[in-house]
């Protein structure tokens, strides 16, 4: 087995994060982006809202609000001041009920603002009246004074300029580190202009002129946009890397199909894969394994058809000239008075049966096989051709030690065939202890096949000398035999048998290990096999 692990194309296992499935990752990116994007909105915003321009406008825009208010409160006034036949403030500003009521209206709208002070401009007069007085904790107090005569000057102005254009008027001064914002609103009294209401705010310190809130937002801008591109190089880094670690997974596998690839600090997702990757050179394996057998057993069935062919001529051929010897022999046998020529004809005979045993074996090897099923107890056949074949172990000192199962095992078979391979099989692990003994155990298991099928397996383990693998590999080839005495013929022809009923046999040697033959016969017999 082959560990394929190239250096740096494992994530390392101190990065928590690689652990972490490309879901996980993609999400978490994902979820940061968002983050980003709406960090990136509510800078934007904070830029334009902290800006001095954009503080400015709003602020002038409330100022210009308070001034209104004042001139709406006038109007009120006014209109009340005519129902009951009074003239209006602005008529008479000079009177001190017109300066009193002038004044309170300013308190009355700028109370609640902060740093904001009002009153009116009366064209009658030229002059500013009616001045609401600041809160005494207002910070006006902190905003560094204008010259006695700029402040009025420059309000005075405003409020003229209002008068004059019937439009608002605005002004704003600066007053060291803050400024001072005026805004005049025209006031009417039927078809003219009878003044102006005007409010004025001082500002110590311009709110966003420092700029702290919007480098504070850019700073954490950065840092989101910054763990972004880290998190998405990581990312992609990763996925390189299980790229990378697949494409050199199936190359090791095209080398070695029992290559492995360590994932063990790698995404779920690259194990999956792996995973895959490792069944897939499984599967091939066994395939390939597979079809090396099938291509064995083909080469097998094919020297088998042809031999047949040519043993069955010869046979026929053979058979009835032995059929003629065997006739003359036991004729001279039965005239003969010579107990020499009597014994010879004997020893001839014996040859000559021997010979004609041969041949029918022959004949059996080249004919298709007949089946003639039945139900029967594999079990008991086992057992019966076992203690058959005991006393003969006994003689050659080979224990025979049958680990049967005590109920039956049922299965559809030729009694005769199986019993024929069985006795082969038997003989040949006798002989094979003959000269220093040993032991034979039999053993009868059930087995799961292929397609959820079940099936019987019936092994024969003997302690013999064993046998090397380029014995093993012709051991079914028809004559093929380590015996002086043997015809070949015994195990092919039992393979043939076991084929025919949809059974396998195998066998395992060793040199110095023993064997042991195994035949597997699926449980519904021939049908089972063919489905």
């Amino acid at each position: 087995m082959m560990d394929w692990n190239e250096q740096g194309d494992s994530l390392h296992p101190r990065l928590p994060l690689s652990r972490l499935s490309f879901r996980r990752q993609i999400t978490l990116l994902g979820t940061l982006v968002v983050i980003l994007f709406l960090a990136v909105l509510f800078a934007t915003f904070a830029t334009l809202r902290y800006t001095k321009s954009a503080v400015l406008n709003d602020e002038k825009k409330q100022l210009l609000q308070y001034a209104e208010n004042l001139a709406r409160e006038y109007d009120d006034k006014a209109y009340f001041s005519r129902q009951n036949n009074e003239s209006p403030p602005l008529a008479n500003p000079s009177s001190a009920s017109s300066r009193e009521v002038l004044a309170l209206l300013s308190r009355v709208v700028v109370q609640n603002a902060d740093s904001v002070s009002g009153g009116f401009y009366s064209t009658a007069q030229d002059a500013l009246v009616g001045d609401s007085t600041p809160p005494q904790n207002s910070p006006q107090a902190a905003v560094p004074a204008l010259s006695s005569a700029a402040e009025p000057a420059e309000l005075l102005a405003a409020a003229r300029e209002a008068s004059a254009s019937n439009q608002p008027a605005s002004r704003v001064l600066s007053a060291g580190a803050g400024l001072v914002l005026i805004e005049a609103i025209p006031i009417r009294d039927g078809n003219s202009i009878v003044g102006a209401a005007w409010c004025v705010k001082r500002l110590p310190v311009l709110p966003g002129a420092n700029r702290f809130r919007a480098y504070l937002t850019t700073l954490a801008l950065g840092a989101a946009a910054l763990a972004s591109a880290l998190l998405t190089l990581l990312v992609i880094r990763n996925l390189q890397l299980g790229v990378r670690k697949i494409e050199g997974g199936l190359h090791a596998l095209e080398q070695n199909l029992a290559s492995k690839i360590d994932t063990a600090n790698d995404p779920d997702e690259i194990k999956r894969i792996v995973e895959a990757i490792h069944r897939l050179g499984t599967t091939l394996t066994q395939n390939i394994e597979r079809e090396k057998q099938i291509e064995n057993e083909l080469r097998h069935s094919e020297r088998l058809a042809s031999l047949g062919r040519l043993v069955a001529g010869v046979a026929h051929e053979v058979r009835n000239p032995l059929a003629t010897i065997r006739l003359r022999l036991q004729m001279a046998r039965r005239d003969s008075t010579n107990p020499r020529l009597t014994e010879s004809c004997s020893v001839a005979l014996a040859e000559v049966e021997r010979l004609n045993d041969m041949v029918n074996r022959l004949l059996t090897f080249a004919r298709p096989v007949q089946l003639h099923l039945e139900q029967m107890d594999l079990r008991s056949l086992v057992e019966e051709r076992v203690e058959y074949f005991r006393e003969q172990a006994s003689r050659q000192h080979v224990r025979v030690v049958a680990d049967l199962p005590s109920e039956r095992k049922m299965l559809a078979v030729d009694r005769g065939h199986m019993a024929q391979v069985f006795d082969n099989i038997i003989q040949n692990a006798i002989e094979a202890m003959a000269e220093t003994g040993g032991t034979l155990s039999v053993a009868i298991a059930s087995i799961d096949m292929p397609r959820n099928s079940t099936g019987l397996r019936v092994e024969f383990r003997d302690t013999g000398k064993g046998m090397p693998a380029a014995v093993v590999n012709k051991i079914f080839d028809p004559f093929f035999t380590t015996k002086s005495s043997g015809t070949g013929l015994g195990l092919s022809i039992s393979h043939e048998l076991v084929a025919a009923h949809g059974g396998e046999i195998q066998v395992e040697s060793g040199e110095g290990r023993g064997t042991t033959v195994s035949v597997t016969m699926p449980a519904g017999g021939v049908a089972a096999a063919a489905v």
